[in-house]
């Protein structure tokens, strides 16, 4: 009798001592998920303007990194043939990954074939596990964001659902060099009094915006005071966004002025910066 109830004794406190070790080592070391992190289901992409390349998108996305918003860059390069190539695959452990676009045909103002290009990347994305996205244009690049919009957002159930969408110095209603009239008065709902070709061509936006609950933040700069220009785009054109955005889907806007509101300067701009950062948090 003895004997037996020894053993059982010693049955018992091995396996509390066993427990106890599993508890332990399970606080310690971290699962095998732990280890690896969880595969990000969102993920910024930056679209850059005329003429320009991913240099323009550097300084706003090491600004995000540095404050701790997200911790992997992949490069995405566009060939002029259309080819579309990721210098990084999105991995477990990114945190909100942010995708810098190139496209090598930098100076393409067909909009049309441009969306085609983002709907190259966004499927991309897709296979990759990113559910939902934020997207950034300077000047023309939010072209490529309006027209993908209008064109393919809705063409895949499997694309990434657009949750913010950040503008820099859009050009809604031309360039001033382009389209003197891009300065026409604008009505409170954001309607320019004259219409050039490329606003017309933006019409398709307003049932984007109707049918999507998107977050609009269009951020333009006046640095040149009485002119109400950031030198390359009048303030009306970049405001005129306004009018396709509608409800659901809701807006807002920040003037930068000053020196620090210049077109190129925008996207160097700490205020701007702060302010991206702000939104995507939201």
């Amino acid at each position: 009798m003895f004997k037996k109830k020894l053993f059982w004794g010693i049955l018992v406190a091995l396996v509390a001592i066993g427990v106890v070790f599993y508890l332990v080592g399970a606080k310690m070391s971290p699962t095998l998920s732990e280890q690896n992190g969880q595969r990000p289901k969102e993920a910024t992409v930056f679209f850059h303007g005329y003429g320009s390349s991913r240099n323009a998108e550097k300084s706003m996305s090491q600004y995000l990194v540095d404050h701790d918003y997200s911790n992997r860059r992949i490069n995405v390069t566009v060939a002029k043939d259309g080819t579309v190539t990721m210098d990084k695959t999105i991995a477990p452990g990114d945190k909100n990954p942010i995708i810098l676009v190139q496209f090598d045909n930098n100076k393409s103002q067909d909009f049309n074939q441009t969306a085609k290009w983002v709907t190259i990347i966004m499927t991309k994305l897709s296979q990759q596990g990113i559910r939902s996205v934020n997207l950034i244009g300077h000047s023309m690049g939010n072209m490529a964001i309006a027209f993908y919009l209008m064109n393919a957002a809705d063409n895949g159930h499997d694309l990434p659902k657009v949750v913010r969408q950040i503008s820099i110095a859009g050009t809604y209603n031309g360039l001033i060099l382009a389209n003197p009239q891009s300065n026409s008065p604008l009505s409170a709902e954001g309607e320019p009094q004259t219409k050039t070709e490329i606003f017309n061509r933006l019409a398709g936006l307003t049932a984007y915006y109707q049918n999507h609950s998107t977050k609009v933040l269009n951020i333009y700069g006046n640095s040149t005071g009485g002119s109400a220009s950031d030198t390359t785009v009048y303030n009306n054109s970049s405001k005129a966004l306004k009018y396709f955005v509608r409800q659901p889907s809701t807006y807002q806007e920040t003037l930068i002025e000053g020196a620090g509101g210049q077109h190129s300067k925008l996207h160097e701009n700490q205020t701007v910066n702060q302010d991206i950062l702000k939104f995507l948090q939201n």
